[in-house]
């Protein structure tokens, strides 16, 4: 998690992308969560089963375990999920909606709108997957 003293919701980052699980450690530490990060699907699930996340933010498509087999492996119940991909129409696409993924966000994303679909799924606002 992020430096001592803050308190906002806990957020996990999980991207193979070095640069991109970076920027968006920064984006969530600029407006104010605690954030963790991983770099692929087992450090994910191993990050979860140590401490609770309110939300997590991972990408699709990870090399060894990716984002949708990860959210199959997360024990019951996960919290909120919003994947992040690149690729418009595909198998992990339909896997995540049917895993129950909150939300899929299309790279590229502007900050606004990760962050509004992040706070919509922190208010407890339903995901049905298919969230825009």
């Amino acid at each position: 998690m992020s430096g001592p003293g803050q308190a906002g919701p806990a957020v996990l980052v999980v991207d193979d992308e070095v640069g991109m699980r970076d920027t968006l450690t920064d984006i969530f530490i600029d407006a104010g969560y605690q954030v963790s990060s991983a770099g692929d699907g087992f450090e994910a699930l191993d990050r979860l089963r140590e401490d609770h996340f309110d939300v997590v933010v991972m990408d699709m498509r990870m090399p060894g375990k990716d984002g949708v087999t990860t959210l199959e492996e997360m024990g019951p119940p996960p919290p909120p999920v919003i994947m992040i991909t690149a690729y418009a129409v595909d198998e992990l696409l339909r896997r995540a909606v049917a895993s129950k993924a909150y939300a899929v966000i299309h790279k590229p994303f502007g900050v606004p709108h990760l962050l509004r679909v992040v706070e919509t799924a922190l208010q407890g606002a339903p995901g049905d997957g298919t969230r825009p």
